[in-house]
């Protein structure tokens, strides 16, 4: 329990001293968003002028996070989150264009066994191009997220 403790309050030192020296840079928790592809698995189709084109909007663009809260009391661990992703389409693509989401994602964790029991991730608004069909791929964005964060709450609980 102790070292799982440690390994939080190590990543969320380290995400406030990365977030506070490059504010450009992405921090730790972004790049793991990022190393998960969340837009990877997501198309749509899109009509004009009487054709249908199906277009993947599965090139990540960005990723910012605009806060994360962390508490613990025991072995019981919560953390909310609330930031903004971004897909593209790729250079190459017939229709091009993209969507932004602001997410908030709020999870429950127990130190002494890493187990996760609880995930909610909500899109609370959309933009871009492609931003009003973001809700009927909600699913498949907070698939993608919640894989990216139990795959790295597994990292923080190994050894």
């Amino acid at each position: 329990m102790r070292k799982c403790l440690g390994l939080l309050t190590a990543g969320v030192l380290l995400l406030q001293a990365c977030s506070f020296a490059n504010a450009q840079a992405p921090n730790a928790l972004e790049r793991a968003i990022g190393d998960a592809q969340p837009c990877r698995s997501l198309k749509t189709k899109v009509s004009s002028f009487g054709i249908s084109v199906e277009v993947g909007v599965d090139k990540l663009d960005s990723v910012k996070i605009e806060n994360l809260k962390l508490s613990v009391n025991g072995d019981a661990a919560e953390a909310s989150a609330r930031g903004t992703l971004a897909c593209k389409t790729s250079d190459e693509a017939l229709v091009k264009g993209g969507f932004s989401a602001i997410a908030e994602v709020r999870l429950k964790v127990d130190l002494a066994t890493c187990k996760t029991s609880e995930i909610s991730i909500e899109i609370v608004k959309t933009g871009g191009r492609f931003g009003d069909i973001v809700k009927g791929l909600e699913t498949e964005i907070s698939s993608a997220l919640r894989r990216s964060l139990e795959k790295n709450l597994a990292k923080l609980c190994e050894k």
